[in-house]
C-alpha cells in the first residue's frame, strides 16, 4: 500500500514520468507509487518505458494496459462498462483502484503536465491532513483563482467553466483570513498554458508565468466561497475518491461540474479546497479550438444554472459519500421544479445527476467494504 499514488492515462509514451521520479527523489519522498492506465491508442513501448523507469529511480511505475485492467477489475465489471475507451476519463479507473488498494490520497496527472523545481509530492500531501492556511472570500461568494497568476501581459483569465456571470473584476478581491482545516483537494496550478475555456483561448493567448507572491505557495477557499478544479495536476483525499466521476454526457466540461459538486460537499463538511503549489508547467497537446468551443457551449450556457441548484440544496449526512447521494438525489427533485431553465442546458443537467447515481450505485459496494475493513483496522 502506499500512501499517495499518482495516477496518468496517456495516449503517448510517458516520458514526462522522468521528470516527476526526478522531482519525488531531489524532495527524499517515500511512500510514492505511479499508476499509468493504458488505453487503446497507448503505444506498446508504455511497458517497458515504465519498467526501466522503475529500476531507474526506485520507485514504483505501474503500467495496466487493457488486458491487465480487465485483470486487476476482474470483480468489478460494472465498474469497467462506465469507461469507455480512448478518453480520458480512465483515469478515474486507476484511482478507484488505487482506493481499492489503501492509498490515502491520489495526485491525478496530464501527460502534457511537467513539474517544476517545485516540491511536487510534498505540497500535494496537504490533502488529507489538518493546516494553518490563509483562507480566501469575497462577497462573490467566487473566487478567481487564477487571479493568482501572473500573465506575461497582465491580461486577466478564469479558469475554463468559471460561471459565465460570475466573471467580473469583484471575482479577483479577496479577504483572507487565517484558520486551520482539513484539506481534501489541493489543484497545483498550472504555468505556460493554462486550463481556460476555448472562447477564451481563441480570443487571445494566455501565458502565465509565476503565483503572485501575495498568495504563494497555498491558499484556501473559505467555505462558501467556490472555484471549479479540473482533474489535472490535482490531489484527492482518500473519502472523496470513490465520489469523483465525470458523466460523459456531460462532455469536455464533465470534470467541472464534478468540481461544482465537491465544492458543496466539502463545503458542508466544513472542509477545505486548496490551490496553488505545486506549480507545473503544462506544454499543451494539440487541440481543435474550434470544436472545443463547440463542445462547451451549452455547458457553459448552463453552469449558472447548476451551481445555482447545488448551492440551494440543503444536506444532512456525515460522509462524503452518503451526501454525494444525498445531494444527487435532492438536485434531481428540485431540478425538475424548475422551469425557467431552456430545455437543452436543463437536460445536461439532468443527465449529469442520473449518470452520477449509476456511478453511486456501481461504487456503492466498494464503499461499504473498504469501509468495514477500515473500521475492523482501527483506521
Amino acid at each position: 500500500m502506499s500512501e499517495t499514488t499518482i495516477i496518468i492515462t496517456t495516449i503517448n509514451v510517458p516520458t514526462f514520468i522522468d521528470g516527476i521520479c526526478e522531482n519525488i527523489r531531489k524532495h527524499e519522498h517515500s511512500g510514492v507509487n505511479i499508476l499509468v492506465i493504458g488505453d487503446k491508442k497507448t503505444p506498446a513501448e508504455t511497458a517497458s518505458y515504465c519498467r526501466t523507469t522503475e529500476k531507474k529511480y526506485g520507485i514504483g511505475v505501474e503500467y495496466l494496459s487493457i488486458e491487465d485492467q480487465l485483470k486487476v477489475l476482474a470483480e468489478y465489471p460494472d465498474l469497467l462498462k462506465l469507461f469507455p475507451y480512448n478518453t480520458p476519463d480512465r483515469t478515474i479507473l486507476g484511482g478507484m483502484l488505487s482506493y481499492i488498494r489503501g492509498s490515502r490520497r491520489i495526485i491525478a496527472v496530464d501527460d502534457d503536465n511537467y513539474t517544476t523545481a517545485h516540491d511536487f509530492v510534498g505540497f500535494h500531501s496537504i490533502v488529507g491532513t489538518e493546516a494553518k492556511l490563509n483562507l480566501v472570500s469575497n462577497d462573490l461568494q467566487w473566487f478567481n483563482v487564477h487571479s493568482a497568476l501572473i500573465e506575461q501581459n497582465n491580461i486577466p483569465f478564469y479558469p475554463r467553466g468559471y460561471p459565465w456571470k460570475q466573471r467580473r473584476p469583484e471575482a479577483s478581491l479577496k479577504t483572507v483570513v487565517e484558520k486551520t482545516v482539513r484539506v481534501v483537494v489541493n489543484q497545483g496550478l498550472v504555468l505556460g498554458d493554462p486550463d481556460i475555456d476555448a472562447i477564451s483561448r481563441l480570443f487571445w493567448p494566455i501565458t502565465a508565468v509565476d503565483m503572485a507572491s501575495d498568495i504563494d505557495p497555498q491558499f484556501g477557499l473559505l467555505p462558501g466561497t467556490w472555484s471549479p478544479f479540473n482533474y489535472q495536476n490535482t490531489a484527492l483525499a482518500r473519502d472523496l475518491i470513490p465520489c469523483y466521476y465525470r458523466p460523459l454526457s456531460t462532455m469536455r466540461n464533465a470534470d467541472i461540474w464534478t468540481a461544482y459538486v465537491f465544492n458543496k460537499l466539502a463545503q458542508h463538511m466544513g472542509h477545505v479546497l486548496t490551490f496553488g503549489q505545486p506549480l507545473v508547467k503544462q506544454v499543451r497537446n494539440v487541440h481543435d479550438l474550434w470544436d472545443d468551443l463547440d463542445i462547451e457551449l451549452v455547458n457553459n450556457r448552463a453552469t449558472d444554472h447548476f451551481a445555482a441548484l447545488l448551492r440551494k440544496v440543503d444536506l444532512r449526512e456525515g460522509s462524503y459519500f452518503s451526501a454525494l447521494k444525498e445531494l444527487l438525489s435532492k438536485c434531481q427533485a428540485e431540478l425538475e421544479q424548475i422551469g425557467a431553465i431552456p430545455s437543452a442546458e436543463k437536460d445536461m443537467i439532468r443527465r449529469f445527476f442520473v449518470e452520477y447515481g449509476t456511478w453511486c450505485k456501481v461504487v456503492d459496494p466498494i464503499v461499504q467494504t473498504q469501509t468495514r475493513d477500515a473500521q475492523q483496522k482501527g483506521d
